[in-house]
């Protein structure tokens, strides 16, 4: 049978199309398994970023805490071998009672020993409290210099206010101190004090002595300015539900906090105007690096506590590359704090140079590249703290004093009016600097806000 020379062809060419349509399958299937490789590649990646027990809110990670209930519960008190902790017994005693007993209180005896046997008991407690009226008789002469009546100055309330200095403190104190609700405060007071007051009130109490207090922030805008270091910081804060910024300016003896609109480098300028003194203390946010620019490139401590949990998570994400920057920095802060802010310029170039000579490499994570590279271009904000007992190493003083002003935000929301921040941010940082100082607000906040007043 002879083979037909068109069918022949039309077979070749058959089979040329299918052969070309398998190198196109090969193809296409060498690309789908790479792309495979790649998402599984990513997919790893991300466990080992956010592990099971991790969660994430607002952009930011947190550890999902599992439930640690042992299966034998342990003795309460002190572990063997801590110091033992117990009240201390009063000083003093305001009054003694004597509890006789006449017959027995189980089977009605009453005939009971002649002697007693006496057993003390202490026991502390607050009074019934109620409110002391005073109606103060202001005497007016004619002062024939003034051509007018004068009187003394009323140092027992503010301005035109009928509830005493205390007790307005003390309505700040629950208010900005212990973050009490509008609604609370009339309940503790009338229940404790039998005072009442409306919900009102207590907003109309916090604008009188933030007003009063003002003279008291220009002065700690001026400590701020002075101080020989200060730490910075900023958190998310709510005008009429609209995003502001909260800032913090803290030292070891002021706390200063502002609420404004922007997160830009103007508002620490503004705070601490072109020519402060001291070094500044942040978590190298870029806002920090401008203003250290418009004020004359001053001191800048970097923070160290950032560094290492960047660090940290370089060594989760990209092996051997990642932990090794991690070790490194580790011994180089440690080796740091050793020296106790007493240090040398010699000890900074020795910590700078064992840093250095063990990152600058090449590595094939760009993330770990980049954040090397950062880290050696700043040599001259890493290590101020070695050699000036006043800087601190990290900038977690500042992130403490947010946390006060968070719980706030979350609890009433941030600010309903332009007057309500200004009051906030004032009383605010009222009361936390009378804690940096060991100050109370009840004892000492009268004194300090006639002083402030001259």
């Amino acid at each position: 049978m002879t083979e037909n020379p068109d069918e022949g062809e039309q077979l070749k060419r058959e089979v040329g199309r299918l052969k070309r349509e398998i190198e196109e399958l090969k193809k296409k299937l060498e690309k789908e398994q790479e792309e495979k490789e790649a998402i599984k590649k990513e997919f790893e990646e991300y466990k080992v970023r956010h592990p099971e027990n991790v969660g994430v809110k607002n952009g930011k990670l947190y550890v999902i805490v599992p439930k640690n209930i042992s299966p034998e519960r342990k003795k309460p008190g002190a572990k063997p071998g801590h110091k033992p902790f117990w009240r201390k017994m009063p000083v003093s005693v305001d009054k003694k009672v004597s509890i006789p007993v006449m017959k027995c209180p189980h089977c009605g005896n009453e005939s009971l020993s002649e002697e007693p046997q006496i057993r003390k008991r202490t026991v502390e407690d607050i009074p019934v409290c109620k409110p002391i009226v005073t109606r103060y008789l202001l005497h007016r002469r004619f002062c024939s210099i003034c051509n007018r009546y004068v009187e003394v100055p009323f140092t027992y309330a503010l301005p035109k206010a009928r509830l005493g200095i205390r007790l307005m403190l003390m309505v700040t104190w629950f208010k900005i101190g212990l973050r009490m609700t509008e609604e609370a405060i009339p309940k503790v007071l009338k229940t404790c004090y039998g005072i009442a007051i409306s919900e009102g009130e207590v907003t109309q109490i916090l604008d009188q002595v933030a007003r009063e207090f003002g003279p008291f922030y220009n002065q700690l805008i001026e400590s701020i300015r002075d101080a020989k270091a200060r730490h910075m910081d900023e958190t998310s804060w709510r005008i009429f539900g609209e995003n502001a910024w909260l800032w913090a300016f803290i030292t070891k003896g002021e706390a200063l906090y502002v609420i404004a609109r922007s997160r830009g480098h103007e508002v620490p300028l503004e705070v601490l105007g072109t020519h402060p003194k001291g070094v500044d203390i942040h978590d190298r946010y870029s806002a920090y690096k401008t203003l250290a620019r418009k004020t004359g490139n001053r001191p800048q401590q970097d923070c160290w506590a950032h560094f290492l949990d960047d660090a940290e998570e370089l060594a989760q994400n990209y092996g051997e590359e990642g932990q090794l920057i991690l070790r490194v920095l580790k011994k180089t802060y440690d080796d740091a704090m050793k020296v106790q802010h007493t240090g040398s310029i010699e000890d900074v170039e020795r910590l700078y140079h064992y840093m250095k000579g063990n990152l600058d490499r090449q590595y094939t994570s760009g993330n770990c590249r980049k954040f090397v590279k950062n880290l050696l271009d700043d040599k001259d904000n890493l290590f101020i703290f070695v050699t000036n007992p006043d800087v601190d190493a990290t900038n977690n003083a500042a992130e403490r004093a947010l946390r006060h002003t968070v719980i706030a935000r979350k609890i009433s929301g941030g600010s309903k009016s332009i007057k309500g921040t200004k009051t906030y941010q004032t009383l605010v940082s009222v009361v936390k600097t009378l804690e940096k100082r060991g100050q109370d607000m009840l004892k000492d906040g009268s004194t300090i806000l006639f002083a402030s007043h001259g």
